[in-house]
């Protein structure tokens, strides 16, 4: 398989599990029952993510996970970590923090008004998805040689 396809592999494939597993966890019965108890939340939230079209924004997410991927592949050698184990632990906290922690502030704290107490459980959920994308776009990615790389990172 070529690198491109390796890549693209890797993003999908670790998109798909990552925000499968943040799925399954939101929509279970007791998290669910919290993200949405009056007496927690706020109105607006309450009022306003029912509204989101949830197949489409997955969708937007899994297809964003080949940028991931494609960013692992060019910055792999600097990030830290001797195995893909470690280097994919690693991968997801950059995700998370680059991505989950931004839109946890920006959309759900700053202009949803969500209390930090939720936004903290949210954040501790999407912490999980994303290191289970990172290390499947290590496990798929990690164990490449320096001459595949070269293969992306050269202009036709």
């Amino acid at each position: 398989m070529n690198t491109g396809a390796r890549i693209a592999m890797a993003g999908l494939v670790g998109g798909f599990v990552g925000n499968g597993v943040l799925g399954a966890i939101f929509i279970s019965p007791p998290v669910h029952a919290l993200l949405y108890d009056p007496a927690l939340q706020s109105a607006l939230f309450i009022e306003l993510t029912p509204q989101r079209n949830i197949p489409l924004s997955v969708a937007g997410l899994v297809v964003l996970s080949i940028i991931h991927a494609w960013l692992f592949w060019v910055l792999q050698p600097s990030i830290p970590g001797r195995n893909w184990m470690r280097k994919g632990l690693f991968w997801g906290g950059v995700i998370w923090a680059m991505y989950w922690l931004f839109q946890e502030w920006f959309i759900y704290h700053t202009l949803l008004d969500e209390p930090w107490l939720l936004n903290f459980l949210e954040l501790a959920i999407l912490l999980i998805g994303s290191i289970g994308e990172g290390l499947i776009i290590a496990y798929i990615l990690g164990r490449s040689s320096s001459a595949q790389k070269s293969e992306v990172l050269s202009v036709p």
